[in-house]
């Protein structure tokens, strides 16, 4: 814990020295506008306010909130009753590629392991417009677990309602017996053989959701060995779809204004869409807005995304402008 603590410590000082963006706290009005936003979302539970968020924790329901982001960030300040959790500990340790979604019982393991049972509610957030949150959505979705909820804006969401925050280490947790309820269903989920194939498929969409650096091959993360993107992608990153700014909660923003944002990009219903990023991370914050927030049917997340396809050496690559 104590090396936690100097991490802890060693990363406040390091966002004092080069500044921190802070969040505007929202009027009643503002409040009671975004509560009206929901209604017009396709799926109207999966997304809550951090007003609900609080009315849920407050009262009897049985509910583990997890906060996803290393224990560092975590300590320094997170929604009260929150654990942390982190990538790490829900991904497939035996695959030759890092990343990768935990299999089935590999989830079931971890569930347990933080205290949920086939009763509990997940209340999930994060501190990045909820793009790790979305991705344990997609990845219970997978293996047939429903009853989870996000937290709008996640810590940014949580801190513009007024609401307080605490620190230190996270409460004591009961481990308990997880077991998936419903059967796996991988409709919303692509391989890299799904990707091949789409490539010169007029009815399917490849949707690049990093930055623009890394679509074009400017800027590569980590130590995978190729830059660029996979040929005939569509770019828009995931973090068009959040309210973002000086101030800003990184709420979602409307049904409206998200519907015109993929058809101005030409994603549309009628098309299949496979979204990819790094580590398919981004990309399951993208298939969270079209499935769960616009109705899209046919959505994939390609699990591998680019550290699997810059590693296999019979695949091409596109680098520079974006046609």
């Amino acid at each position: 814990m104590k090396k936690v603590l100097a991490l802890a410590l060693s990363l406040m000082l390091t966002v004092g020295a080069v500044g921190c963006s802070k969040v505007d706290v929202k009027s009643e009005e503002e409040l009671k506008e975004q509560k009206g936003k929901y209604a017009d979302y396709y799926n109207q539970d999966i997304l809550i306010s951090a007003i609900e968020a609080n009315e849920i924790l407050e009262s009897d329901e049985k509910v583990v909130l997890v906060d996803i982001r290393p224990t560092a960030e975590y300590v320094l300040g997170h929604i009260p009753g929150a654990i942390d959790i982190w990538r790490p500990a829900y991904e497939n340790k035996d695959h030759q590629f890092g990343g990768m979604a935990a299999t089935r019982e590999q989830m079931e393991e971890f569930l347990g392991s933080i205290g949920v049972d086939n009763e509990t509610l997940i209340l999930a957030y994060d501190a990045k417009g909820d793009y790790d949150a979305a991705r344990l959505w997609w990845i219970l979705d997978m293996y047939g677990y429903d009853n989870i909820k996000l937290i709008d804006g996640g810590l940014n969401g949580w801190r513009a309602a007024g609401l307080p925050t605490r620190t230190g280490a996270r409460p004591a947790v009961t481990p308990t017996e997880f077991k998936f309820p419903n059967p796996e269903n991988k409709s919303k989920l692509a391989t890299i053989e799904d990707v091949k194939a789409a490539i010169n498929d007029p009815n399917v969409i490849i949707l690049d959701t990093r930055s623009l650096e890394e679509a074009t091959g400017e800027k590569r993360l980590g130590d995978v060995p190729r830059a660029g993107r996979i040929p005939t992608s569509v770019w828009l990153e995931y973090v068009n779809t959040l309210n973002t700014g000086d101030g800003a909660d990184d709420t979602f923003k409307t049904a409206e204004e998200l519907k015109a944002l993929f058809e101005e990009h030409g994603i549309t219903k009628d098309k299949t869409i496979i979204a990819y990023c790094q580590s398919a991370v981004r990309s399951a914050h993208t298939t969270f807005v079209l499935t769960q927030l616009l109705g899209y049917e046919n959505v994939k997340n390609y699990d591998g995304s680019w550290i699997e396809w810059s590693a296999t050496q019979d695949v091409e690559v596109e680098t520079g402008a974006l046609k």
